[in-house]
């Protein structure tokens, strides 16, 4: 995605290539929707790419407060990732207008304990926490419904629920939220209507932790725990059942099969890389082929539709840096979601789809194919050097359609945008399109001359026909205003955060 002005240096890559700077505003996307803020990567340290973050979120706040809300509320509801957008909303409130950050607030806090999020950053950065900031958690909280203030009263990043009450004050709107918030401030010293009535919210809505912390993890628990199971709870999960024997239980696949086969499996949130991340874990450990048909088939319903015409060229990097996992608590690696992506846009368009590390990587499959078979050939297949420019050069003559997609972290080892420029000349009415799978600083191709996204959902897929149109400021806004408000209640399951 361009944006102005550029900054005109010399650079490299750290692979040592040709590379070239992004704009502020450009870096900024890239890093906010190529990270989960979760321990060291690859080529950079977590301090380091928290500091990047906290020194390019403070300039492009004050130089343009308007286009980081809007990057903070479409990195949440499209992206559907969490601490990036919650850090940027503590930056608003500080360098922003009120009224820019309040809103941004509203469409940001969606689960129940990103709210905390923001005070927690804004502390960390050793900011006073405004009265603006304050006012707007009050509200927060009030909005929540009591169940929700239980569920997530331990928060994260060092604030809880207890925290904000007592440095927000919010004015209770009913009596139920006035005997919760009592008991999260004063803990057993609280009234006992008060105790009685978290006692009986509590009971109200057992969860799979719960059963499992009273009875232990044996198979008698986990099969209690079962029916509150759901997202990405019950798809991490799968292996504890397997480790239990309860997948072999043709009651516990007939459940899974009806649970995974409804149709509102799409709204659960999960990314790609996340369904086939249960599908080859339960190939390797031998999950009963009912279970993999059942993970298959929900994946399939949970693709998002892609309004791409004509077909396209698809290269994956699959190179070492690749296979670095997204967070420290992830096992999920770059390259299963760049894989995963890439087969996704492949079987939307057809076309050609290629890994590359050092060398280039055929797919001995159509588009037709299932889904995971792509993916683990791309996988088992990579593990060398970059060498972007050599596969631009090996794959781009052959090609006849006018769409180039390339999904990478952008840290090449050779000249990649020299046979891409060519290629792009000889055609006027040919696109190039950079998904930026990591947010890393220095750049392979140029922000003019390409579009370029960033992320690992397959969600942002959807904006590669906006980007044809080279509009490369309204597409935020589009996605944004089409995007599903899900409450707190929902239990948003797609980031691994």
């Amino acid at each position: 995605m361009p944006f102005d002005p550029e900054r005109p240096r010399v650079l490299h890559t750290h692979q040592g290539g040709r590379g070239f700077p992004a704009s502020p505003q450009g870096e900024l996307l890239l890093l906010v929707a190529g990270s989960l803020f979760s321990g060291d990567l690859f080529y950079e340290r977590a301090a380091e790419r928290e500091a990047r973050f906290a020194l390019l979120a403070a300039e492009v706040t004050q130089q343009d407060p308007e286009f980081v809300a809007l990057l903070a509320t479409y990195a949440r509801q499209v992206l559907g990732l969490r601490s990036g957008p919650s850090a940027l909303v503590a930056h608003l409130f500080w360098w922003g207008p009120v009224e820019v950050a309040r809103g941004t607030a509203q469409r940001v806090w969606l689960r129940g304990d990103e709210h905390l999020e923001t005070l927690a950053y804004t502390r960390a950065q050793g900011w006073r926490i405004r009265k603006a900031l304050k006012r707007a958690v009050a509200q927060r909280l009030n909005a929540m419904s009591p169940q929700a203030l239980l569920k997530y009263r331990q928060g994260g990043r060092g604030f809880r629920q207890r925290d904000a009450l007592i440095l927000c004050h919010p004015k209770a709107p009913d009596r139920e939220h006035a005997l919760v918030y009592e008991w999260l401030v004063r803990g057993r010293k609280a009234r006992p209507e008060a105790r009685a009535l978290v006692e009986t919210l509590l009971v109200e809505r057992p969860t799979w932790e719960r059963i499992l912390s009273r009875k232990g993890s044996t198979p008698e628990a986990w099969r209690e725990a079962l029916p509150h199971l759901s997202g990405l709870a019950l798809v991490r999960n799968l292996n504890n059942l397997h480790r239990h024997g309860l997948l072999g239980d043709p009651g516990v696949q007939g459940w899974l099969a009806r649970r995974l086969g409804d149709p509102g499996v799409a709204r659960w949130g999960l990314f790609p890389y996340q369904w086939l991340q249960a599908l080859l874990q339960g190939e390797e450990l031998g999950y009963p082929p009912a279970v993999l048909s059942a993970l298959e088939g929900a994946l399939e319903a949970s693709l998002p539709s892609l309004p791409l015409q004509g077909e396209s060229l698809v290269l994956v990097d699959v190179s070492g840096s690749m296979y670095h996992p997204l967070s420290a608590r992830s096992q999920a690696t770059y390259a299963l979601a760049a894989a995963s992506l890439g087969a996704l846009l492949y079987r939307a368009t057809g076309g050609q789809l290629y890994g590359f590390d050092s060398r280039i990587i055929p797919l001995p499959y159509g588009p037709d194919a299932p889904l995971g078979r792509m993916v683990r050939h791309l996988l088992e297949a990579g593990g060398g050097g970059t060498h972007l420019g050599e596969a631009l050069r090996k794959t781009l003559p052959g090609f006849p359609g006018r769409r180039v997609v390339i999904l990478t972290d952008e840290q090449v080892a050779d000249d990649a945008y020299t046979p891409l420029r060519r290629w792009l000349g000889e055609d006027p009415s040919r696109v190039a399109h950079v998904v930026n799978m990591a947010g890393y600083g220095p750049l392979a191709f140029p922000e003019r001359g390409v579009s370029r996204v960033a992320g690992f959902s397959g969600r942002l897929l959807e904006l590669l026909a906006v980007l044809e149109a080279q509009d490369p400021a309204a597409h935020l806004r589009a996605r944004v205003s089409g995007a599903s408000l899900a409450g707190e209640e929902e239990g948003e399951e797609g980031e691994e955060e």
